[in-house]
């Protein structure tokens, strides 16, 4: 009878160990990954990416930035410049095959963009589905 208890106990154990990752732990991980491995990340002259991390319970994939010299200033951030950001942030989401899986999902993508100097959030941009799609 113990040893039955076992195998059943053994069995269980393994059918719960083969789950398989849901699409949006496997886009979790995946931004994990890609931080680990490529952040931080300079941009260009200003930029730096900091990290990417997708939150399952929002349904996001945040791309985190730090901007520093010419571009850490609060009043260059104006409407213009928001909208300017906006076209090209998603001109850019809408042009990539690398997110294709994330696009089809309907997976919204925010940018955040800090401050070096104070650590403020300078600009946010997000985008749904509808936007992209």
């Amino acid at each position: 009878m113990n040893r039955y208890l076992i195998l059943i106990s053994i069995l269980l154990l393994g059918l719960t160990a083969c789950k398989r990752q849901t699409l949006e732990e496997r886009i979790q991980a995946e931004a994990a990954l890609f931080t680990q491995k490529n952040c931080p990340k300079q941009v260009d002259k200003f930029t730096v990416m900091d990290s990417c991390v997708f939150s399952i319970p929002e349904r996001t994939y945040y791309y985190n930035y730090t901007v520093k010299g010419d571009l850490d200033v609060d009043s260059i951030y104006t409407q213009d410049l928001y909208e300017a950001f906006r076209q090209d942030l998603l001109s850019g989401i809408k042009g990539s095959i690398t997110l294709k899986a994330c696009k089809d999902a309907g997976v919204s993508f925010c940018y955040r963009y800090y401050s070096d100097r104070s650590g403020k959030l300078l600009m946010m941009q997000k985008f749904t589905k509808k936007d992209y799609r």
